[in-house]
This record gives structure tokens, sequence and C-alpha cells, in this order.
């Protein structure tokens, strides 16, 4: 998915609510409010951010898109709306996975233990 198809973001920020409620989670309410901002807001994280910020073993929500400039020598998990092509193989690489957001919202309804950068 693309960040500029406006009605998926739509679906899955309110998918997102719905758990929120659900979970009484502020957290999955957040991201679902960052999704719903215009096309021209959506957060960029480069790789190189998502290694200086997070460590090893952790979880990582980018309500936006993962660019791949820098380097990352952890295994991380990042969630995110989308992922460059050069990103997601250096996640990968670095032993971590790639999740789009309704697979972390599967994993983990409660949004626990889970740092946002964006």
């Amino acid at each position: 998915m693309g960040v500029n198809q406006k009605d998926a973001r739509q679906k899955i920020a309110s998918s997102m609510k719905k758990l929120a409620k659900e979970n009484n989670s502020r957290f999955w309410k957040d991201i679902a409010e960052r999704l719903e901002k215009s096309k021209d807001r959506i957060v960029e994280v480069n790789v190189g951010k998502i290694s200086k910020y997070a460590e090893a073993g952790e979880t990582v929500i980018v309500p936006g898109i993962v660019l791949g400039s820098g380097n990352i020598d952890e295994s991380i998990s990042v969630a995110a709306l989308y992922f460059s092509e050069t990103a997601k193989r250096k996640i990968i690489e670095a032993g971590g996975k790639t999740l789009s957001l309704e697979e972390l919202m599967k994993e983990n309804a409660k949004g626990s233990n889970i740092k946002i950068m964006g």
C-alpha cells in the first residue's frame, strides 16, 4: 500500500480506533490519529534513525514511511505504513523483520512495549 492511498489509510485508522476501544489502548488511538493526517504530513523515518534510537529486540512503529538511508545493525522489528525496498532489505539483512501495521495490530492488540518513531 502506498502512502497516497487515503482510503486505505482511513480504513487502517478506523480498525485501529476500534482496537483501541476494545482494549482500552491510547496507543492505537494515537497512531490512528497520525495516519489520518494529510499525505503531506505523513512521517518519513530512515533506517539509520531507527538504529540510533532502538535497541536489538525492540519493536518500533512508524506511522508513515521507512526509507533506506543509513545503516542498521540491530535485530529490530519494524512496523510501518510503507517500506522502501532498500529499507526492507536492510532491516531483514540485520536480522530484524518488517511488519505491516495490520500485522502488528494482530500481534499486539494492547500496543504495549512498542516504540513510536516519527
